[in-house]
Order: structure tokens, then sequence, then C-alpha cells
């Protein structure tokens, strides 16, 4: 019986040895930087613990490895090897977008999916089913999703939608490492406006890794000839903030940037920087979970008898 949802992973133990240290692969924003969801490359789960740090309670994963997490109508998602997953209070949910295919997704705050030419929207009321939004000209390699519009990425070029039919962007670059938001993308370390072809100017020697839309434009981490460091443009105009010595070597994996001025960036390595109000202060990743239970492990759903 075809299902819209498939139950692919409830409480399942996770997928790192015990004691290894805690990995970040993606994070979903929020509108308060400090509440920021962390995702972990086989989709562990770290949130707030309200003490300024973020903890994993939930021994529970993903069947893929983690690419990419967001939101949808205020639920967390992520892709995994291909698959969309919704996360709900048990665990993840694998979202059936069409009978084959692998998708994409689209990270930030309005998270949508594509496979082949079909572009779905994953933010249905209370958890439903995901809805075709357009059908692309070619198929749709990556997407950046604004409030009200899209960029794509096509082996013929950028396309922007903004609900009336799909136009080329003018002036676009011929690839793109990373779409950021429906107006931005990095390219070769540097941003490019998309609208306009503009490259705001970094110093020598700065490449940057992430970026996301901000309040008053793009925020972006990556690297420079002392360490990691945090790019905000701003009215075409760059600001360049080296962020703290200990981080040298880390590799960002995520930021986000709130109306309130705050600044959060996440490291593959577990660490995060939060800026809020000019200061600066650290925090790290913890595991803390329940003893496992006697007994076999839960079954997954489609997983082989022994």
């Amino acid at each position: 019986m075809r299902r819209a949802v498939a139950l692919l992973v409830g409480c399942v133990l996770g997928a790192a040895p015990a004691g290894a240290a805690p990995v970040i692969a993606a994070l979903a924003p929020s509108d308060d930087a400090r509440e920021v969801v962390l995702v972990g490359p086989a989709g562990e789960v770290y949130r707030p613990d309200g003490n300024g740090g973020w903890v994993r309670t939930q021994p529970i994963t993903t069947a893929g490895m983690v690419a990419h997490a967001g939101r949808a109508g205020g639920a967390i998602v992520a892709i995994a090897d291909g698959i969309v997953y919704r996360l709900a209070a048990n665990g993840w949910s694998a979202l059936r977008l069409v009978q084959k295919g692998k998708a994409v997704m689209s990270t930030g705050s309005r998270a949508i999916a594509a496979v082949g030419r079909q572009l779905f929207a994953l933010d249905a009321a209370a958890g439903g089913e995901p809805t075709k939004l357009a059908v692309a000209p070619a198929a749709v390699l990556a997407i950046g999703a604004g409030a009200s519009a899209l960029t794509i990425a096509t082996e013929r070029g950028l396309y922007r939608y903004e609900g009336r039919g799909f136009k080329q962007v003018p002036r676009a670059p011929r690839r793109v490492d990373r779409l950021v938001g429906d107006r931005w993308a990095i390219v070769d370390g540097a941003l490019v406006e998309l609208p306009t072809g503009k490259r705001p100017r970094l110093p020598a020697g700065v490449s940057l890794a992430v970026a996301a839309p901000g309040p008053d434009g793009p925020v972006a981490a990556g690297s420079g000839p002392d360490g990691p460091v945090l790019v905000r443009v701003k009215a075409g105009k760059v600001d360049v903030t080296a962020l703290p010595a200990t981080l040298r070597g880390a590799t960002a994996v995520g930021v986000v940037a709130d109306k309130a001025g705050r600044v959060l960036v996440a490291f593959q390595n577990g660490r995060l920087v939060l800026r809020d109000r000019d200061a600066w202060s650290e925090a790290a990743v913890r595991v803390e979970l329940p003893a496992p239970r006697p007994g076999r492990p839960p079954a997954r759903e489609g997983a082989s008898a022994p």
C-alpha cells in the first residue's frame, strides 16, 4: 500500500562508536540563533539545553549520511543520500516524493525539494504530504529558496521562479558551489549576487565555505590567512571578523544570523561560536543518551529478518 510517509527510522542506537567525539553536518535555522538545532552526519539531533550549550538526548539516526538540513513549516527536515526526512518526536520519517529517483533539497527556513524536474514544497500543514510546486525546465541540481522565490541550478544554467514560471538568470555564473537563498551563491569561495552578477570584494586569502541569508544581507563563514572568519555583507560593504583562534583549522558547516544581530557558526568538530552584541562565546555539543535497554534493538521498517 502506497504511503505518503514511510517510517524508516525510529529510535536507533547512534552510528558513532561509544565515546566518539560528536560531529556536526548541518544546522536547521531558527528566528533566534540560540535556538538552532544541529544535525550530525548520521542524523544525530542536538538541541539547545537552555544554558548556552547543545545536547543529544535521543538515540535516533537516519538511514543515510546527512548532507543538508532546514526548516519546512516549522518542522526540521534533512536530506541524506537523496532521501528527504522530517523529524518527529520519536525519530526521522522519510518523505515519499516520487516512486523513484534521488532528491535534492534547499537549506534555510523554507526547505524545498526536487526530484528530476519536479519541485515540491515540504511545509505541508500538520506534517502532511509534500505538495507539487512546479516543473523546472531541466533536471534540478541544487535549490536556493527565499521567502517567496526560488533559484535553481540545472545543466542549462540558473533559473528563477517567483510563482509564474521560470526565467533564466542573466549574468549568472556557469556553475555555483552553493546557492544561498534565492539571491546569492558561493562560487570559488566568494559570494556572488545573482541578480547583478556582482562579487563583493573579500580580503586576500579569504575563502568562504558556508553562507546564509541574513536580515541585512548574506552572512558567511570560511577561512582566512590567520584562521576562521565571519563575513557579513550589507549594502555592498563587506565586514570581516576573525573568529576565536581556538577554532583554527576547524571546518564551518553552517551559519545563521537573526534579526537581533546574533550570529551562530557551527563547525564540523562539534564546536560552535555565538556572537551576541559584539561579544563572542564558545560552546560544544555533548551527548547524554539514555542507558540502552536490555534485549534486541528496535526494528526498522523494511529491514530483512535475521
